[in-house]
């Protein structure tokens, strides 16, 4: 008995199989290109000592920016969680710099990398994995070429440097706050009591950014007590000749603004 001459109700029966197996080929042939788009699973990252895993490939990012380095600088080729390369380690120990110096600034919001920060790896590094530490060209206003200090003048009021620590003319920390910020006298010093007087806010900032580059510095071996012996971080080196320096929170609003654009 053919197919054709069989009772339809015997006819569906036979069918039916054939239907259903049909069916389930072309259900699973349309499911392969959306199982081969989907991307495997990320392993969970492993060996973290000073990072959270959530937010970690940002975080890694922003140190390929701060650095102008690749993964593969602090990382071990094919096992990321291998501690073999010593770069991994001196990473572990600028986070827990960075960190240490969170509390000198009442802005900070959150334990870096979390939150807002006034310095962070950008700061220092801008793109360079050493950091500069001195400026490439001396600033000088005219009020202040027109009238300069006397060499000798000095030092007044002295509470963060030591007694008799040169503060004008050529190599004297003045000169260094000068360069390194691009401001003139006027900017921490001023108003009633002249020179000598505390009445400039900026001026007892001063004072805490010495003591901070103090604890910066003291986690090299070789430094000596700002201003004086080898530095690995100064002033230059977060400020880069302005008087907000650039952190990864707030890049794009420190330093002067960009010129408009042509008509």
């Amino acid at each position: 008995m053919s197919l054709m001459t069989t009772p339809l109700s015997l006819r569906r029966a036979t069918l039916a199989p054939r239907f259903v197996w049909l069916c389930a080929v072309v259900l699973s042939l349309a499911a392969l290109p959306l199982a081969a788009q989907q991307p495997a699973p990320a392993a969970a990252p492993k060996n973290l000592q000073v990072l959270q895993p959530m937010g970690l490939m940002d975080v890694m990012r922003d140190f390929n920016v701060a650095l102008g380095v690749q993964c593969n600088y602090c990382h071990t080729p094919g096992d990321f969680a291998s501690d073999a390369n010593p770069h991994k380690q001196t990473a572990r120990t600028m986070i827990a710099l960075v960190r240490q110096i969170e509390p000198y600034f009442m802005t900070t919001a959150g334990q870096y990398p979390r939150g807002y920060h006034e310095v962070d790896c950008v700061t220092c590094h801008r793109g360079s994995a050493i950091p500069e530490t001195k400026t490439p060209a001396h600033f000088l206003a005219i009020r202040e070429a027109r009238n300069p200090p006397t060499d000798n003048d000095p030092g007044v009021n002295l509470k963060a440097l030591a007694p008799g620590t040169p503060v004008h003319g050529a190599f004297s920390i003045m000169e260094i706050f000068r360069d390194s910020l691009n401001v003139d006298c006027g900017y921490c010093h001023g108003g009633p009591g002249g020179f000598p007087a505390d009445n400039n806010p900026r001026k007892e900032t001063t004072r805490r950014m010495i003591d901070m580059t103090r604890k910066i510095n003291a986690n090299f071996p070789g430094t000596g007590v700002y201003p004086d012996g080898k530095q690995v971080v100064t002033c230059y080196t977060c400020h880069h000749g302005t008087a907000q320096p650039s952190s990864l929170s707030n890049r794009g609003y420190a330093g002067p603004m960009p010129p408009p654009p042509a008509q």
